[in-house]
């Protein structure tokens, strides 16, 4: 049984992030970044002051699925869909969650340090939190994660990371002010979308789908590219691992069965990418659905 009302659940979602390693320079920091999928906010609609709290950091709220009422004590009251974000200052009592026998799924992060108090000072958020709506949705998850959640490789110092966080805002801003990506782009990238998410891996390939849109690959990859920050290949293989693991969870198929069902070579090549994308194995990550679920 619960004890503290500002406490709510999730489960297993397509991606999980847990990062509690902060990123530390002399500039800032990102203090803390998670998901939360399919949660159940136990504050979300009690009048203040009950069940509003202040965040201790600056506070992105990125929307994943599901519909949230917001509220802060700034002014701002909304409702968050897919691809809304918010970002509020330090000490801003807010309050936020799904409506009563629904679910939402959020990414958050808190942030601070010097570099943020000067933009904070200069009117970013300001004295009123910033409600922002950001298209398409799959490219700003994407450089979000990515700054969350570098690969492996990558040995970026803190102050780097600090500094992507800078401009991931300012790009939002910068989006948020000129408004939303030309119809003729987002309904292009929308239908590039969605047609490299149909099919297999390699079915049809990546040459078929640019012809349908009449372009050769090349052009077709570089305007994909510019729209979404993610190669097709790349998005297509991460939206095939999203579709996976659903099926990992809602059937009883085998992992081998599954593999092939989405066209990966084998079963190894399937597990060695759902591993890198995920962050543990399919056979772990069943394991654990059924634990939580």
């Amino acid at each position: 049984m619960l004890t503290d009302m500002n406490l709510y659940s999730g489960t297993n979602g397509p991606f999980s992030i847990n990062s509690v390693q902060p990123w530390t320079s002399d500039l800032g920091q990102i203090v803390y970044a998670g998901t939360k999928w399919n949660s159940r906010a136990t504050y979300a609609h009690a009048e203040p002051p009950h069940y509003v709290r202040p965040t201790p950091h600056y506070l992105l709220v990125f929307t994943l699925e599901g519909e949230a009422d917001y509220r802060d004590d700034t002014g701002v009251r909304t409702v968050m869909n897919k691809g809304s974000m918010v970002w509020t200052a330090p000490g801003v009592n807010q309050s936020y969650g799904p409506k009563a026998d629904s679910r939402w799924s959020e990414l958050f992060m808190w942030f601070g340090g010097k570099a943020f108090d000067l933009w904070h000072n200069s009117g970013y958020p300001g004295k009123q939190s910033r409600h922002l709506h950001l298209e398409p949705f799959d490219y700003w998850l994407g450089r979000l994660r990515k700054l969350i959640t570098p690969p492996p490789e990558a040995h970026d110092a803190p102050l780097t990371r600090v500094c992507q966080l800078q401009q991931f805002l300012a790009d939002a801003l910068q989006t948020q002010t000129e408004g939303h990506a030309s119809l003729d782009n987002k309904t292009w990238c929308d239908s590039a979308c969605r047609k490299l998410s149909e099919g297999k891996l390699t079915d049809p390939s990546l040459e078929t789908v640019a012809r349908s849109f009449n372009m050769s690959y090349s052009l077709f990859r570089k305007r994909f590219l510019i729209l979404t920050g993610e190669s097709p290949g790349a998005f297509r293989t991460d939206e095939l691992i999203r579709q996976a693991s659903l099926r990992i969870v809602k059937t009883n198929d085998t992992i081998a069965e599954i593999a092939e069902f989405f066209g990966f070579h084998d079963q190894f090549h399937f597990s060695r990418r759902f591993k890198q994308i995920i962050g543990m194995t399919p056979t772990d990550f069943r394991r654990q659905a059924k634990i939580t679920g």
